[in-house]
């Protein structure tokens, strides 16, 4: 009803004025079924007869890009109810539209112009208006004048310039020493057998531990309108280290870190530490007698009948024939390799804290508080520990008795010639268990957590320029206990891991024989 009241008025207006002010207007286009003139910045749509389909309507104004339409329900009204006094229905476009990215690195163009403005005659005109209103508006930098050449279409929205995006900076990187989980890599064939194993990594005086490359600052970039952007300069990651044992040295953006002493290397959480260390080039023997080492021990040859070596860390024997009769052999809180077995004649004795890694076990007692991996074979030997695994795919376990918590695997037990084999496997809890790993798997979600806060502060501090003196004693007390529960993360992650191993155990506890056994 609405409408009806506008074009009655409109019409009347046309009677009472004596005159038709809409005919001082520019025809734009006309057939049998309507006319659009233009008067100012306002635009008319007057009906004769009906026939003009909506689609036909719309090819119209797409050649008219001039016009944007303010009133899609009057236009429709104009269409159905023919004929119809000319009524205002749209309203004169900008020319030339710019629109810039929020961020400012592109500008794009609409082109509300006729087409025959885009005639070969009529595009130098075209393209000057154009840069008029880029200088205007203060797009500068970035123009596309291949686009201003052969890329402009009417009513469709261009790139017309591009900016450059700045270039943020690389953070520090770090390269260090590697330091892996002790894997024992087993050779049996018809030749050879042998059982290797890197368990101490040994690194001398001045050797390397790691370094880290500078953070670069980035490259700064430029807005369409000609506005540097400023890069994000990378971090400074912290390089965490044992002073005492470990120097840096700053060099060409550089910071390298090398052992201030030949010894062990080992990681307390993320700090590198070169610990005590202890390499006997020979036999452990009259001319050096009984070793006890507050480090890490490495013995080159052999451990001699009635001698013995304890160490406060992990123990390495690399002689290739092994160990006799030794008296005992000792790790305090780490790890065991024997890299050629131990044939002990009933008065060797083993220790350790962790794992024991050994080609051979021959008349030995070993007590091992984590698992004991045997490379080929035990024979007659007495064990007590977590698990007892030998992993040659021949391997075998005759004689002695095996007493282990967890589990028991090998490819053969027992043998028809010799005496019996006792195997106890005490077994465990599945509920416990798996409560106790629930237990560490909360622990270490929690000091991840904690890291997590840690790591947020410590990058705080690495951004800024210059620190305080209170700023930087507060920095290194956080390094500090950053490198403490890493260091608890990493003791909690092996745990972990040992647990998940003996849940991996059929049932309650298991006996796994893989080839043959002898009752």
């Amino acid at each position: 009803m609405g409408l009806e009241v506008i074009a009655t008025t409109l019409y009347l207006f046309r009677s009472l004025s004596g005159k038709d002010f809409l005919m001082k207007g520019k025809r734009l286009y006309s057939d049998k079924f309507i006319e659009i003139t233009e008067s100012g910045d306002s635009f008319y749509l007057e009906s004769f007869q009906s026939g003009m389909t909506t689609d036909k309507f719309n090819e119209i104004i797409k050649g008219l890009p001039i016009l944007k339409i303010t009133s899609v329900l009057l236009v429709n009204s104009v269409l159905s109810r023919t004929p119809h006094p000319a009524v205002l229905f749209a309203e004169k476009k900008e020319r030339i539209v710019t629109e810039i990215t929020s961020d400012g690195l592109k500008a794009y163009l609409t082109l509300n112009i006729p087409l025959n403005e885009f005639s070969p005659e009529n595009r130098r005109e075209l393209i000057e208006e154009i840069l008029r209103v880029l200088v205007d508006r203060q797009i500068l930098y970035g123009v596309k004048s291949e686009t201003l050449k052969t890329g402009l279409l009417p009513n469709e929205k261009i790139l017309i310039a591009e900016g450059l995006p700045a270039v943020n900076g690389e953070d520090a990187q770090i390269k260090q020493y590697a330091v892996g989980n002790p894997q024992p890599q087993v050779i049996d064939n018809d030749r050879v057998n042998h059982y290797e194993l890197n368990l101490i990594h040994h690194i001398h005086e001045g050797g390397w531990l790691g370094e880290r490359k500078d953070p670069t600052p980035g490259i700064p970039g430029k807005t369409v309108t000609g506005k540097a952007i400023s890069p994000i300069p990378g971090k400074m990651l912290p390089l965490l280290y044992d002073k005492v044992s470990v120097r840096e040295e700053y060099k060409d953006g550089v910071t390298t870190l090398y052992a201030r002493k030949s010894g062990a290397v080992l990681y307390k959480g993320d700090r590198v530490t070169v610990y005590d260390y202890m390499e006997i080039k020979g036999d452990v023997d009259f001319r050096v007698g009984n070793v006890d080492f507050d480090g890490f021990l490495t013995v080159k040859g052999t451990v001699e009948d009635n001698f013995a070596v304890s160490a406060d860390r992990d123990i390495e024997i690399m002689g290739e024939y092994g160990v006799g009769a030794a008296q005992k052999i000792e790790s305090r809180n780490g790890n065991i390799y024997i890299k050629g077995g131990i044939a002990g004649n009933n008065k060797a004795s083993i220790r350790c804290t962790r794992n024991l890694y050994v080609k051979f076990l021959k008349d030995v007692d070993v007590v091992c508080d984590g698992t004991v991996y045997i490379g080929f074979y035990s024979m007659n030997a007495n064990i007590r520990a977590k698990q007892v695994i030998v992993e040659s795919s021949h391997g075998r376990i005759i004689g002695g008795t095996i007493h282990a918590d967890i589990l028991v695997e090998a490819a053969e037990i027992g043998n028809r010639a010799e005496p019996r084999t006792i195997i106890k496997v005490n077994g465990f809890d599945r509920g416990t268990l798996k409560a106790q790993l629930d237990y560490i798997v909360e622990r270490l979600e929690n000091s991840r957590q904690q890291l997590t806060k840690l790591k947020q502060v410590l990058q705080i501090y690495t951004s800024a320029q210059t620190l305080t003196m209170e700023q930087r004693a507060v920095y290194i007390k956080v390094m500090d206990n950053y490198a403490q529960l890493k260091d608890q993360i990493r003791d909690l992650e092996l745990e972990r891991r040992d647990y998940v191993k003996f849940l991996k155990a059929p049932g309650e506890g298991a006996v796994i024989i893989r080839s043959r056994v002898y009752p």
